[in-house]
């Protein structure tokens, strides 16, 4: 198996045609915005650890405003020191979904004592 590769200038022109296609979604009001998020998964036609024959390369985009029901004030944040998202030699550095897999009980908990989100 071969690595492919892809030209990460040529993702970038296509974003802004998207963005210019679907201007009308791009929210104007104040601390609202256009959430663009670039997305690859494997396709390969089988179950296994390992690297992908297949991938699909795609680009979410979805109008975002306002997290927590307090709008644009402050929100109550509780740090861990015990349990933390990213650590030396982790994925921090890539948005998977395993990242947010250890923050699930300290955001209960977090909740559970009055605030709005785990900081960790």
């Amino acid at each position: 198996m071969t690595a492919q590769t892809f030209n990460g200038e040529e993702l970038i022109k296509l974003i802004k045609t998207l963005v210019k296609v679907e201007d009308r979604f791009i929210p104007r009001a104040r601390g609202y915005s256009l959430y663009l998020r670039p997305t690859l998964i494997g396709t390969q036609k089988a179950l296994g650890i390992g690297p992908t024959a297949s991938a699909l390369l795609y680009v979410i985009a979805s109008p975002v405003g306002p997290y927590y029901p307090t709008g644009f004030k402050a929100v109550k944040l509780m740090a861990t020191k015990d349990r933390v998202r990213a650590w030396p030699g982790g994925s921090g550095n890539a948005k998977i979904g395993a990242n947010y897999a250890p923050c699930v009980v300290p955001q209960v908990e977090a909740a559970n004592a009055g605030y709005h989100q785990n900081l960790w």
